[in-house]
């Protein structure tokens, strides 16, 4: 079984919590509950170490004072790190103290323009992020990208699930966590075995250096000190 849809994960979070179907609790509700928090995780761990996996378009940003702040698309609070253009196909805008001499300053949901002044763009700024993850439901899909990783967000549920420690069949939290650092990182026992931690890091390997690539021929001479 694959465990990158709703209904996979649900009946795979029952297989290895061992959750009879005669059970009351945890209901399914309550299951998605839980794998909604997984994803969550899954998501703060992959913003760090690759967000261009979980980039989505660029956004248009939208001011309500006159272009003291721009706010992101749809009032998210992005995940990781984030690229800000002053168009579609502009320049790049480089965050700052609000004494400094950049372009923008971080405040969590929005930026804004440094030194209390007011800045307005002919067709921006756009925000290339990671929004929020939606909630996994049983019309509610995962969209946790690549559907490889899915089990990730099963394995955290089950170790909030052992953790919470209700119910008659007790489990031991360790076993899950185990299974997450497994699939996340690799297994030590495995020789070669690097996860999905590594497998990732090595997709975007490279990106940027057309950019370093365009710097004059000479920048990084020892000659030239």
């Amino acid at each position: 079984m694959a465990y990158s849809t709703s209904a996979e994960l649900l009946a795979g979070f029952k297989f290895f919590g061992m959750i009879p179907s005669t059970v009351e609790t945890p209901t399914d509700a309550e299951i998605y509950v839980l794998l909604s928090k997984g994803q969550e995780k899954v998501y703060e761990m992959f913003a760090v170490h690759f967000p261009e996996v979980l980039y989505g378009a660029p956004g248009l940003m939208t001011t309500a004072d006159s272009g003291a702040t721009y706010s992101f698309a749809s009032a998210v609070f992005p995940y990781g790190s984030v690229e800000i253009r002053s168009s579609r196909g502009g320049a790049l805008l480089h965050p700052t103290t609000d004494w400094g001499q950049g372009d923008y300053v971080w405040e969590g949901d929005r930026i804004r323009i440094p030194n209390g002044k007011t800045r307005t763009f002919s067709a921006g700024p756009y925000a290339r992020c990671i929004a929020p993850p939606t909630e996994i439901a049983a019309a509610t899909e995962p969209i946790l990208k690549p559907a490889m990783a899915r089990a990730l967000i099963m394995y955290y549920a089950l170790y909030l699930f052992a953790e919470r420690g209700a119910g008659a069949n007790q489990l031991d939290p360790n076993r899950y966590l185990g299974m997450f650092q497994s699939a996340w990182s690799g297994d030590p026992r495995i020789p070669g075995d690097v996860g999905i931690l590594a497998v990732l890091k090595r997709q975007g390997y490279g990106a940027g250096m057309s950019d370093v690539d365009d710097q004059p021929f000479w920048r990084g001479s020892p000659d030239l000190g």
